[in-house]
């Protein structure tokens, strides 16, 4: 009693808790967590708007300012490179109506004063080197016709400025020296017509000081020549590199005329050479450039994007910086506070623990009365066993009554074939005799092995000789009783997979409970059906009766209860053929049956193969519930 009354405690504290938590406390306490949370996300998002607001002027800042410096250096850049051509460009001009200079044109003997006066001109002018070409494009003087790469005898009629020149035009050209393989731009002039033989002057401009003076500003800028390649600037592993890939045109035109010996001229990128963002050794550039006026050369200004970002990164950094430090402070104001929720919820623990440890104690009183269920149910099981063993066995009394009969006829006749000498006639009686004791030794088999339903196996057994088999078992009660059982079988075999010894003991039991059940009627009437049904065989037992009331039929499977007055069973054998049947896979339902009494649908799995085949017989249906 004490016991009751302490489990009726500790489950109404239970439910009291858990309606408390479900109706109330867990709401509640939701919403104050999102309140709490957006408290604090609210500032965080304004802080991360604002910032991003920030970083957008910042960074559209720096890149007008980048692209205002980019226009100044460019325009700086270009005026350099032409102050610096500018200075040469009319010394050939002169140079070429010299006679001191063309005299060698008409009298080659003139070489050597010739290429004196042109060295002093060098060094006079800054020029790198002055040279005489005749007619042909052979090199007649030169201000370095004392050095080991002299301009003496060799011909560059291959290079564009000659034939220029030689059209009376002004010979410009940017190329690395066929000679020396020290680059340069290239001025050139002919002699006037008319005035003796045609000779072609040329002054080579050293652009060296200048593309170093460009490298000690620490800026990134270059030239490009029509084509894209880039002959001059700030970077040298750029130098003879193209912005976007060559044609095969373009490239052989470089070949012919030398302009730039023999590198391999690589792209530096994929894309487009007039981008507004380059992308170069795996860095992006903002580009500016500005044509030059000469030869189709560009000036390109690179500033490195990370450049035009830092005041946007560091505009984050600083708010990130803002928002780690806000998160610091709120976490450490929610430690506090969580801190005094913990001290609570410990003094709420230990309440716990107590009500935890008196539920352990009920759940273990439970765990034992349920193991006492369990014998019980066990020891139950094995009576009901028995009891069927029993009337199993006054059936199969009454099987063995009528073969010791006919043993005792042949036997008699066995003697007298014996006396007559009658072989043939004392062969068949033995024969009769032999078939007699088979079918008494299997009777008696089954009547072992239905009392040890252990030692069952899972087989594979045609259900038409399970109902065959349970229904001789119950001859004795059903002619007792006076009772007509009837079974509808198919023609063909309805194999399952099961357990066929258990199975006839359900089948006994359902057999058994509907011969009681229609006692009270005229007529006492009990069949069984046998068919096929999506997978599974369907076997209905039904009888004639009263049946079971609807609302008793929820409860009919349930342990010790029975529909049967007091002294008619312990209210088991359905219980125990329930479990039976589950455990071999299938179901046992009830029903209503055409004839107004009880209905027992018991379903078993088929055998694999005659799962897939079409059933020709199927039971009748009847209303399940």
């Amino acid at each position: 009693m004490a016991r009751n009354t302490a489990s009726g405690e500790a489950s109404s504290g239970v439910s009291s808790s858990t309606t408390v938590a479900e109706g109330g406390d867990v709401p509640s306490g939701l919403w104050r967590s999102l309140a709490r949370w957006s408290l604090f996300l609210l500032p965080v998002a304004g802080l991360l708007a604002l910032a991003m607001l920030v970083a957008g002027l910042v960074e559209r800042d720096a890149v007008e300012e980048g692209e205002l410096r980019a226009r100044e250096r460019l325009s700086l850049y270009r005026e350099t490179v032409l102050r610096e051509l500018e200075k040469f460009r009319y010394l050939p001009h002169v140079l070429a109506r010299d006679p001191r200079a063309a005299a060698v044109i008409e009298d080659p003997a003139m070489m050597l004063a010739s290429s004196r006066f042109l060295k002093d001109m060098a060094a006079t002018t800054g020029a790198d080197a002055l040279y005489v070409m005749n007619e042909e494009g052979l090199t007649v003087a030169a201000s370095n016709y004392d050095s080991l790469g002299s301009f003496v005898g060799r011909n560059y009629s291959f290079r564009p400025y000659f034939s220029a020149a030689l059209d009376d035009e002004l010979g410009q050209f940017y190329a690395v020296g066929a000679t020396t393989g020290k680059p340069g731009f290239f001025f050139a002039r002919a002699t006037p017509p008319g005035e003796g033989p045609r000779g072609v002057f040329v002054v080579k401009v050293d652009l060296a000081g200048l593309q170093q003076s460009w490298r000690d500003a620490g800026e990134t800028v270059f030239l490009t020549d029509r084509n894209g390649v880039i002959f001059l600037g700030t970077r040298p592993d750029w130098l003879y590199s193209s912005l976007e890939p060559l044609s095969d045109m373009v490239v052989a035109a470089i070949r012919s005329n030398r302009q730039y010996g023999g590198v391999p001229l690589p792209s530096l990128q994929d894309g487009p050479a007039d981008a507004e963002v380059l992308s170069l050794d795996g860095e992006a550039w903002r580009q500016g450039q500005l044509k030059v006026g000469v030869l189709g050369w560009t000036v390109h200004y690179l500033t490195p994007e990370a450049r035009l970002h830092a005041g946007r990164d560091i505009v984050w950094l600083a708010a990130v910086a803002l928002v780690l430090l806000y998160a610091l402070v709120f976490l450490l104001l929610r430690s506090r506070a969580l801190g005094r929720a913990t001290r609570r919820l410990q003094r709420h623990a230990a309440d716990l623990r107590g009500l935890n440890r008196r539920l352990s104690a009920e759940i273990e009183e439970r765990r034992r009365v349920e193991r006492e269920l369990r014998e019980t149910q066990a020891g139950l099981a094995r009576a009901s066993r028995l009891a069927a063993v029993g009337e199993m066995s006054a059936a199969v009394a009454h099987e063995l009554n009528q073969p010791l009969a006919a043993l005792g006829m042949f036997v008699s006749g066995a003697r007298l074939f014996e006396e007559r000498g009658d072989g043939e006639g004392l062969r068949e009686n033995l024969d009769e005799i032999d078939a007699l004791r088979h079918r008494m030794a299997t009777l008696t088999q089954e009547l072992k092995r239905f009392a040890r339903p252990g030692e069952s196996r899972i087989e594979n057994v045609d259900l038409r000789e399970c109902l065959k088999t349970s229904a001789k078992l119950l001859r004795p009660r059903v002619e007792e009783t006076g009772t007509s059982l009837a079974l509808h079988l198919p023609g063909e075999a309805v194999v399952a997979s099961t357990a066929p010894l258990r199975l006839e003991q359900v089948l006994v039991n359902l057999l058994r409970n509907a011969v009681d059940a229609c006692q009270a009627a005229p007529s006492p009437r009990v069949e069984g059906r046998l068919g096929r049904k999506d997978g599974f065989a369907v076997i209905r037992i039904s009888d004639n009766g009263l049946g079971v009331p609807e609302d008793l039929r929820d409860r009919i499977f349930e342990p010790f209860f029975s529909t049967k007055p007091a002294s008619g069973g312990l209210g088991l054998g359905l219980a125990i053929s329930a479990r039976i049947v589950e455990d071999l896979g299938g179901t046992l339902t009830i029903g209503t049956g055409e004839n107004g009494g009880a209905c027992f649908v018991l379903h078993v799995p088929l055998e694999a193969e005659q799962r897939q085949a079409v059933p020709e017989a199927r039971a009748e249906e009847c209303g399940e519930t």
